[in-house]
């Protein structure tokens, strides 16, 4: 007989808090589930360590494999999971005691639901945060891209979320990418038609200086992440614009972006990222929803110099008078 729930947990180079994080789910007051956990080929004792749990728990399933990164270790494991239900983990992070088995009551209670969204707290060392909605019902696919793309601090995270197996059919995340959990939201929401918030369990999201996204700010990541973050963002508000939303976030994220691109050109001024200054500017709102938006005269002007004059001028104007590596606000 199948598990209810397929855990799977990427690993690589996290020695110092596998422990915690496989030790947080063998504890779990729910039992029946199994623990997918894929060794992405780690130079540390990682792999020998999920051995060793193995061999306590024949819930256990252990996959070595050549390094492939994020997505490819995501992906062998959703490849085998038999759960009925499917959930993820990173390996650096851990969760609450109770959270599989109060939210998989929620949703064997209420099989119409295709994911559930529970609480998360993210932090590092003492200073964690924590992240709740309110308990809500949304149906739709549209309803539910929007819910995460314009009004859910959440939107972007695939782990603190359950989801029915059907959704991981065809969906698979892109090899080789960061940010790739927001690469795959849109796809997520074209095969759901219930999302359900709960306020059961917590999904501890640690912060750290050494994981790959650097826990920080665009602009203090490598380049190649920088771009990878531009173009899920840009895959996510193309599909917004599709639906022809009024929503004040859009343009508020929308100035947040193209902010942080500027100043992705200008630390980068040897890339030809003329690609993404087309993407940018066709993306642009029009004058009047500039001039009512609720961002201040500064960012206004900003955009409005962006409309009338472009945004690749407008990052030359910037590179003549701002330091090269000073933020521009």
């Amino acid at each position: 007989m199948n598990p209810t729930l397929s855990i799977i947990v990427p690993v690589y180079k996290v020695e110092t808090y596998i422990h915690k994080c496989i030790t947080s789910i063998l504890n779990q007051t729910f039992t029946d589930f199994e623990l997918i956990l894929i060794d992405d080929g780690s130079p540390d004792n990682c792999g020998a360590i999920c051995d060793e749990y193995k061999q306590k728990d024949n819930r256990i399933i252990v996959i070595h494999q050549k390094n492939k990164g994020l997505s490819a270790a995501r992906n062998a494991g959703l490849d085998i999971a038999k759960g009925d239900y499917i959930t993820f983990i990173d390996s650096d992070d851990s969760v609450a005691a109770n959270t599989y088995h109060d939210n998989i009551r929620i949703l064997l209670n209420d099989n119409s639901i295709d994911v559930l969204e529970f609480p998360y707290k993210q932090g590092y060392n003492a200073e964690w945060k924590l992240f709740t909605d309110p308990v809500n019902h949304i149906y739709g696919e549209k309803e539910i891209f929007l819910y995460w793309a314009l009004y859910s601090n959440k939107a972007s995270i695939v782990c603190n979320k359950i989801y029915k197996k059907h959704i991981f059919e065809i969906i698979r995340f892109p090899y080789g990418k960061v940010f790739e959990d927001s690469y795959i939201l849109p796809e997520i929401s074209e095969n759901a038609t219930h999302l359900y918030i709960s306020d059961k369990g917590i999904y501890f999201y640690l912060t750290r200086k050494d994981s790959i996204t650097d826990g920080g700010f665009i602009r203090d990541q490598p380049i190649n992440n920088q771009l990878d973050q531009y173009d899920s963002w840009l895959k996510i508000n193309e599909k917004v614009r599709q639906y022809n939303v009024n929503n004040k976030n859009k343009i508020f994220n929308y100035f947040r972006y193209v902010s942080t691109f500027i100043n992705t050109e200008i630390d980068h001024s040897d890339k030809d990222l003329s690609e993404y200054e087309k993407k940018f500017e066709a993306l642009n709102f029009n004058v009047t929803q500039i001039l009512i938006s609720q961002l201040n005269y500064k960012q206004k002007l900003k955009l409005l110099l962006i409309k009338i004059i472009g945004l690749k001028r407008l990052v030359f104007i910037y590179k003549c008078f701002k330091h090269k590596n000073k933020p521009i606000s």
